[in-house]
């Protein structure tokens, strides 16, 4: 009888935001096992492969605590995805060195203190992955953006930097630029700006999370790309706000 291979572990940031929701759900479609890393959100599924984990991911001993309970689970984790982030838009005028500090240390912070801190556990996988969520903004930033637009473009060439130190052992690295998803981000954005959005898109409408779910899912499959960013927008110069 040919042996049953082991389920694929994830650990998947923000899992209780619109896009982290939608990722686990299709990873757990798939048959494997979640965990999810709630701060102060609870997760919004219940699944026997969803394990809910504390962290703070702008806190690095908040991680460490999250690679040992792991370590002392899993003999591998097979992949990372890092969907945390945040939001601080504000004229530059009127932003502060607070919202600059909060908003880098949740989009670019934490993914080099996570990938850092489960780095051991990946190189023991088969094909492991880190999935980097970042934002056309890196590209196009909006009026009152800058602190989420250097942020995000940090994260790109810090993902890239980290496909080229972690391919020597198998780790795979990528970015994903999502777009203007339907969800929490976008509710809270006034009719107009979320008109704007969606007529900036060739398709005249904002994306679906579970669409860019099932791709973030595929590429969790493959093996061979590494460094790559997928842009998943149809959105070719954003006018306004890009997310």
């Amino acid at each position: 009888m040919k042996p049953t291979a082991p389920q694929r572990t994830v650990v998947i940031t923000g899992a209780a935001g619109t896009l982290g929701s939608a990722i686990a759900a299709e990873c757990l479609g798939a048959g494997w096992i979640v965990y999810g890393a709630q701060h102060r959100t609870p997760l919004r599924l219940d699944h026997p492969n969803l394990h809910p984990l504390p962290l703070d991911v702008t806190d690095p001993t908040s991680w460490k605590g999250l690679a040992t309970t792991l370590a002392s689970q899993l003999p591998a984790l097979d992949a990372l995805i890092h969907c945390a982030g945040i939001t601080r838009d504000r004229l530059l005028a009127h932003a502060t060195l607070q919202d600059w500090d909060e908003t880098f240390a949740t989009n670019v912070r934490s993914v080099v203190q996570g990938t850092r801190a489960l780095v051991p556990l990946l190189k023991h996988a088969p094909v492991p992955h880190v999935l980097c969520i970042s934002s056309l903004a890196s590209r196009s930033g909006g009026t009152g953006q800058s602190a989420y637009a250097a942020s995000k473009a940090a994260l790109n060439g810090l993902a890239t930097s980290l496909a080229r130190e972690l391919a020597p052992d198998g780790v795979r690295v990528n970015t994903l630029f999502p777009g203007a998803l339907v969800g929490t981000m976008t509710d809270r954005l006034s009719p107009s700006v979320r008109g704007q959005l969606g007529s900036a898109n060739l398709l005249g409408t904002l994306n679906e999370p579970a669409e860019v779910a099932r791709f973030a899912a595929f590429l969790l499959s493959t093996r061979q790309i590494s460094g790559q960013v997928f842009n998943l927008d149809s959105r070719i110069q954003p006018g306004g706000s890009a997310a």
